[in-house]
């Protein structure tokens, strides 16, 4: 995939006129901060057109339910859709919550062990 100019004048539209809605004013400076930016999303984006660097992955989701049983549970999807895991049941839905909390907290450093 080659990138082309007109994504970069897309992107360059977009954020104007975010800073438009926002009401941002630039000074000089700030002007010469914002072509940064830009320039910084340019050679990002042709990056990963140029298949130099992978897209950033996204994000995975959380899903709450009820089992036949009244548990609560949870599983943990890709962002394609496929389950990635099961939770244990719970007998609260602020105890699967909480469970739900645990994962996020100890998942982002957590190392992988064969047993």
């Amino acid at each position: 995939m080659e990138f082309h100019e007109e994504a970069f004048e897309c992107t360059t539209e977009i954020v104007a006129a975010a800073m438009e809605e926002a009401e941002v004013e630039l000074s000089a400076e700030g002007g010469e901060q914002v072509a940064e930016f830009f320039s910084a999303i340019y050679h990002r984006l042709a990056e990963i057109a140029n298949g130099k660097e992978e897209k950033p992955a996204k994000p995975g989701s959380f899903e709450v339910y009820q089992d036949k049983a009244g548990e609560y549970r949870f599983r943990l999807k890709a962002a394609n859709g496929e389950t990635i895991a099961d939770s244990e049941g719970y007998k609260t839905k602020a105890s699967c919550m909480k469970g739900i909390e645990s994962v996020l907290r100890s998942a982002p450093g957590a190392e992988v062990k064969e047993i």
